[in-house]
């Protein structure tokens, strides 16, 4: 037996035993003779035989008497050398204080017990004026660290496969710097591109409100042999009706009042080049004739003017509205429709790209994290959040989305519960339920546990989470345990 240790500092008077009877690690005390004489209450525990049963005891006969098997792999000695252990018997080991106190300096080693934990052992001899006196070991729980460490590297692996990934989607690419598309509906649209860009022929874009026609009106025009001329974008729905035809088709001094000298109209100024008439379907019925006359004749009048102007032309008509419908309905000339749909290119709306969404939203995070000098990133959830949004404005939301991510707030990660948060806040439009066969509470309880494992992850407590998710602790708490959470 060592005597009990007291030292006493500025007047506090300290029991070392005490001390190291409270700590969480196993320790045990042995002297020169390999007597155990003293060990924590972390050691009875993990040992499995009471103190006052081992201490007084050869150590190897004290660890003997315990239900707990070792299994040793390897040494390493003060100067870290490695060497392997022979063999060691799965109930009773050579003790490694024995083998610091042969050696006379420090010893480590690995051990895995019978309950598959993970422990370091490490010995270190105690000497008092040159003489040794005493081998303290300690032994250091490594199962959750290791667990840490697997997920990290975990988390590593899903990272390299998320950039794999997204740098497939860029291979894949259509080769283009402006549309950017790999699902089946936008590859075979760039394949129609590829053959009618370099034409003349008339072009009638349709697809809903910001799915990117003025984008692929570009494309086009920076393929075709026209590119460098004139590009002209008229938005039929921005110019008043009563003014439609003279911004068109030009008009001659005095026209009309304060009409004091002659203008040419977008038909003029687009000559020998490209004319994109966006919003096409509404255009004012009654100059549909004098429109389909120009692409037919190849020729304008201006207004208040009686000579033809020719003009060379390549047309693009843009449209989010369903023209067959207006032609049914008597709203669009059907000859004009039939002349303009000459080439129909249809682009889907962003919520039937799903491919598209991870690389759409890198595009733009890319572009406005350089933009603005910052560096931020998705999260995996986060990424999976957007492909379930239904995206009613489509690329124009999209992109007006990341830039006010990237511009407001300092985290590095965007994460599914940040997206949520201003997603939930917008027009109330609600993330897509593919048909599947759930229920509607299943369904429910799915995204409710995808939002709870989020908030855990990223604020790492209940409390935290519940406060990022406008709830009360105790229903973070219920849910995660009811949905088995770990973070």
């Amino acid at each position: 037996m060592c005597r009990r240790m007291e030292m006493d500092f500025d007047g506090l008077n300290i029991d070392l035993y005490a001390i190291l009877d409270a700590l969480e690690d196993p320790i045990h005390i042995i002297n020169t003779d390999g007597i155990l004489v003293f060990a924590n209450r972390a050691w009875e525990q993990l040992i499995g035989l009471p103190r006052e049963n081992a201490v007084g005891l050869y150590i190897n006969d004290a660890i003997s008497k315990g239900n707990q098997g070792f299994y040793f792999s390897i040494e390493k000695d003060a100067d870290n050398r490695a060497a392997q252990f022979t063999h060691f018997d799965q109930k009773m080991f050579d003790s490694i204080a024995l083998t610091a106190l042969q050696k006379q300096k420090r010893v480590s080693m690995f051990a895995y017990s019978s309950t598959k934990n993970r422990f370091m052992l490490t010995s270190i001899p105690l000497f008092q004026e040159g003489r040794l006196q005493y081998i303290l070991t300690w032994c250091r729980d490594l199962t959750n660290f290791s667990q840490l460490c697997d997920d990290l590297q975990s988390a590593i692996e899903k990272n390299k496969l998320i950039s794999e990934e997204l740098e497939f989607y860029r291979s894949k690419m259509a080769a283009s710097q402006n549309v950017i598309g790999n699902c089946p509906q936008m590859l075979a649209l760039m394949n129609t591109v590829e053959y009618v860009a370099g034409t003349d022929v008339t072009v009638l874009i349709t697809g809903e409100s910001g799915v990117g026609k003025e984008v692929l009106t570009n494309e086009i025009y920076q393929r075709s042999n026209r590119k460098g001329k004139p590009f002209i974008r008229v938005n039929c729905a921005s110019i008043p009706e009563s003014l439609m035809e003279s911004e068109l088709f030009g008009y001659e001094r005095g026209a009309f009042t304060g009409a004091v000298k002659s203008k040419p109209g977008m038909f003029e100024l687009a000559n020998h080049g490209t004319l994109l008439l966006d919003e096409v379907g509404e255009l004012p019925r009654a100059l549909q004739p004098k429109l389909l006359r120009a692409l037919q004749e190849r020729e304008i009048i201006r207004v208040g003017g009686t000579n033809t102007i020719p003009i060379d032309v390549r047309l693009i008509a843009a449209t989010n509205q369903n023209l067959e419908s207006m032609v049914e309905e008597g709203s669009f000339r059907r000859d004009l429709y039939y002349r303009l749909n000459l080439v129909p290119l249809h682009i889907p709306p962003l919520r039937e790209r799903g491919d598209d969404i991870p690389l759409l939203a890198t595009h733009f995070l890319e572009k406005f994290n350089a933009k603005y000098g910052r560096e931020k990133k998705f999260t995996e959830e986060a990424l999976q959040i957007m492909k379930e949004y239904q995206w009613p404005g489509n690329i124009r939301e999209m992109e007006n989305l990341l830039e006010r991510l990237v511009i407001i707030g300092e985290e590095h990660w965007l994460t599914a519960s940040r997206l949520m948060a201003i997603l939930e806040n917008g027009d109330g439009a609600a993330l897509r339920l593919e048909p599947s066969g759930s229920s509607l509470k299943d369904m429910v309880a799915d995204y409710e546990k995808k939002l709870l494992k989020e908030a855990l992850t990223r604020y790492g407590t209940t409390y935290k989470a519940a406060q990022a998710l406008n709830t009360s602790q105790p229903t973070v708490a219920r849910k995660a345990k009811l949905y088995g959470l770990e973070w």
